[in-house]
């Protein structure tokens, strides 16, 4: 299987720096790691230069769906599957594998299961929850795989500035395409929890959520989740 690991990006230079030794582990000959950058003014490229392997696209707009889509729409032909996954976001050994497997047992889309990189009581009770299959327990630090063949059938992510993993997992369901959450967990890294509080972040993933539900426009998700949460 010919995987294709794509990582959205703006400004990761130091989560990329670790990230990068950890794909490319564990990918076998004919695969390929595209960073998609957003437009990064900090040491992005720099520290990609240490890794020749790893395709660094500079894409033509900014925003993660955008970058995605961008990225996988590269050379289609060439892989068998595709496999998303954040700059702060940290894969299991054998990741490879277990997306390999996934697809030949017919589950041609799935994520994983996460857990943080810091130990807290209620960030383990958001943890446990992603074992679920339900869409409030599911969001793109999970990382998604899809295959290449499920990928265009779905045209990709929708050109949406916020919630698109929401979306295409939603438009997944829709057409009853077998989903697998893949029973390991990906490290997912707490830097939003540290910098805001637990509390504040639930109520504002909560708030965004039930905005999406409700048809809200992306304006108004995205100034009220940057109202309620300070940058980390």
């Amino acid at each position: 299987m010919r995987l294709h690991v794509i990582t959205p990006a703006l400004n990761e230079a130091e989560n990329l720096r670790s990230l990068l030794p950890v794909l490319l582990s564990g990918l076998p000959p004919g695969s390929q790691i595209t960073i998609a950058d957003g437009g990064s003014t900090d040491d992005t490229a720099k520290v990609l230069s240490q890794f020749p392997t790893v395709n660094h696209l500079h894409c033509n707009r900014c925003g993660r769906a955008q970058q995605m889509n961008e990225a996988a729409r590269l050379n289609q032909d060439r892989f068998d599957a595709v496999y998303f996954i954040h700059a702060d976001t940290r894969p299991p050994e054998g990741f490879y594998e277990d997306i390999k497997k996934a697809i030949s047992e017919g589950y041609p889309v799935g994520c994983y299961r996460f857990k943080f990189d810091m130990w807290h009581p209620l960030l383990w009770i958001n943890a446990y929850c992603t074992r679920f299959n339900g869409l409030a327990c599911r969001g793109g630090d999970q990382s998604l795989y899809l295959s290449m063949q499920t990928f265009q059938e779905l045209e990709g992510f929708r050109d949406m500035r916020i919630m698109e993993d929401y979306d295409i997992i939603e438009r997944i369901w829709e057409k009853g395409i077998p989903f697998r959450v893949i029973p390991r967990s990906v490290t997912v890294s707490a830097r939003k929890y540290r910098a805001n509080g637990w509390y504040k972040v639930q109520m504002a993933n909560l708030k965004v959520f039930r905005m999406y539900k409700a048809g809200a426009p992306e304006e108004e998700m995205i100034s009220r989740y940057r109202t309620m949460l300070k940058p980390w």
